[in-house]
């Protein structure tokens, strides 16, 4: 997926975490990143699903319907699709560079045991500058 840079824009996107194990997992937080909160460089400004009401339920991408992410079940096989906003870091970008990634840092629950493990998202996001970009704290005369 590809998005134009644009300094404090945000994209939203979707992903599906698929729980592959036997045995039930809670989903409990997902991120871009997984190091040092001052250190990511694509902030989350929402994270939200279109949660099931049991089992049975089907679940779907539905942004008109989708809430915040909270502590959620995913049970054994089952998919959780999430919707994802993040900002865009107002940083440098040469022509033609960019920013990417392909995966999420996922924490959840299984038998009650914290987990955390980055999963692949099967596309790569990437924000394109084609023209480049200097902050304007970083020109010549500010």
């Amino acid at each position: 997926m590809r998005f134009t840079f644009n300094p404090g824009g945000q994209i939203t996107f979707g992903a599906s975490i698929r729980n592959p194990g036997p045995w039930p997992v809670t989903i409990t937080d997902i991120a871009v990143d997984d190091g040092p909160v001052d250190q990511h460089v694509f902030k989350v400004a929402r994270l939200a699903a279109n949660h099931a009401v049991d089992e049975a339920t089907a679940v779907a991408f539905d942004p008109a319907t989708a809430a915040p992410l909270r502590s959620i079940r995913v049970g054994a096989g089952r998919d959780l699709p999430v919707l994802i906003t993040i900002t865009i870091p107002d940083v440098e970008q040469a022509p033609g560079a960019g920013l990417f990634f392909d995966d999420l840092a996922v924490d959840f629950e299984v038998l009650g045991l914290p987990r955390h493990q980055r999963v692949q998202m099967g596309f790569r996001l990437f924000v394109h500058s084609p023209t480049g970009y200097v902050p304007a704290e970083g020109r010549p005369g500010d």
